[in-house]
């Protein structure tokens, strides 16, 4: 028997060719879908490689530029008392009256220190009259020599452990009639307990426009400033 095919098997393979362009373009769109996604993650993993990359540079530089800073600006701290022997050094004779005494700070310790300023002087009298001496740059004996038109930064002076000196010079001038001065007091700029008292052989003449410069360093109480 030979079976022919009726008017209701027309429909089924008519819908043949539609079928097929849905699925088709139903994988089009899958595949465009995976595409973008593919494209997406790959952004996303370039960003944070980026990211990882550029922070592991930038952080050693802040770290080095931060030890470096430190090596170059810091100083040693302040010298405590029990690391320095201080003293009252000898007579400089100068012209025009002038006389000069060095104040000389020695670092006898294991550590470095520093130190920095002025000292406070004081000329004391026999009958107990004092006289502050002045700070001052320069004077005629020593001090900082300097520029005039630029302006002075005092030095911050190292004493490397053991022998490591600072000195600072204090002056005076010849006067006849302003009470001599039988003691000084000396005080250490920044140093807690730094305060010494010294006294001359005999009455010291030299009391008239009592002066004292920073601490530099060396063993000269002078330093010739650059610029």
């Amino acid at each position: 028997m030979i079976i022919t095919p009726t008017e209701h098997d027309a429909p089924y393979e008519s819908s043949g060719p539609t079928e097929l362009l849905i699925k088709e373009a139903r994988q089009k769109a899958r595949r465009r879908r995976l595409t973008a996604g593919v494209v997406l993650l790959a952004v996303v993993v370039v960003v944070v490689l980026l990211v990882v990359v550029g922070g592991g540079r930038t952080s050693p530089k802040k770290a080095t530029t931060g030890d470096l800073a430190k090596t170059v600006t810091s100083a040693p701290p302040t010298c405590l008392r029990s690391q320095l022997h201080v003293a009252f050094v000898g007579l400089q004779f100068g012209g025009l009256g002038h006389t000069g005494t060095l104040i000389q700070s020695t670092n006898v310790s294991g550590k470095a220190c520093s130190l920095t300023g002025y000292p406070r002087v004081t000329g004391v009298s026999a009958s107990g009259v004092q006289r502050i001496f002045k700070d001052t740059v320069d004077g005629y004996l020593g001090g900082i020599s300097y520029n005039s038109s630029s302006k002075v930064k005092l030095p911050v002076v190292t004493l490397r452990a053991r022998h490591g000196i600072a000195s600072s010079m204090e002056e005076t001038v010849l006067h006849q009639t302003c009470p001599s001065f039988t003691s000084y007091v000396v005080s250490l700029p920044h140093v807690t307990r730094g305060t010494y008292t010294f006294h001359p052989s005999r009455p010291d003449q030299y009391c008239f426009q009592p002066e004292v410069h920073p601490f530099v360093p060396g063993s000269t109480g002078s330093l010739n400033e650059v610029g």
